[in-house]
């Protein structure tokens, strides 16, 4: 449930800044950069299911240091740091406004690249072996008819 919400915060977002098909300017950076905190906003009236606030808050804190709080390794909360990798491989691997999806081996390069500074090793060798059973690359968002 919580990787489904952990961007909630962005129905804060201008949908100019969200589908933006260029470079974010530093304001736009700034802005989306307060999805995590909204989102955590909204899910803490979920008093039954505290992680979703929790992931929603930290999605963004990289093992080397992030934000919105700016903790890093293992202070992340788990979910945290599985949400940051599974979210980099859906980004990297879905249409976006400004590019087609990303080649399987740039994906596994970006996450071989990221292990340890933006993404947990354990989870990023989880994914890798993840990738490595995908041979056929049935993972990546599909094109729409």
């Amino acid at each position: 449930m919580t990787g489904l919400l952990h961007d909630i915060g962005k129905i804060g977002v201008p949908d100019a800044v969200i589908n933006k098909p260029g470079r974010l300017t530093d304001e736009e950076y700034d802005i989306i950069k307060k999805h995590p905190v909204m989102g955590a906003t909204i899910l803490e009236n979920i008093k039954e299911k505290r992680e979703l606030a929790i992931g929603a808050r930290s999605h963004h804190e990289k093992y080397g240091g992030g934000y919105p709080d700016g903790i890093k390794g293992e202070e992340i909360p788990e979910q945290a740091r599985i949400i940051a990798v599974a979210d980099a491989y859906d980004a990297m691997t879905s249409y976006r406004s400004y590019r087609d999806p990303m080649p399987q081996e740039k994906v596994r390069s970006e996450i071989e690249k990221g292990k340890g500074t933006q993404f947990d090793p354990q989870f990023a060798d989880i994914m890798l072996e993840m990738m490595n059973e995908d041979k056929k690359y049935d993972l990546r968002e599909k094109k729409k008819s």
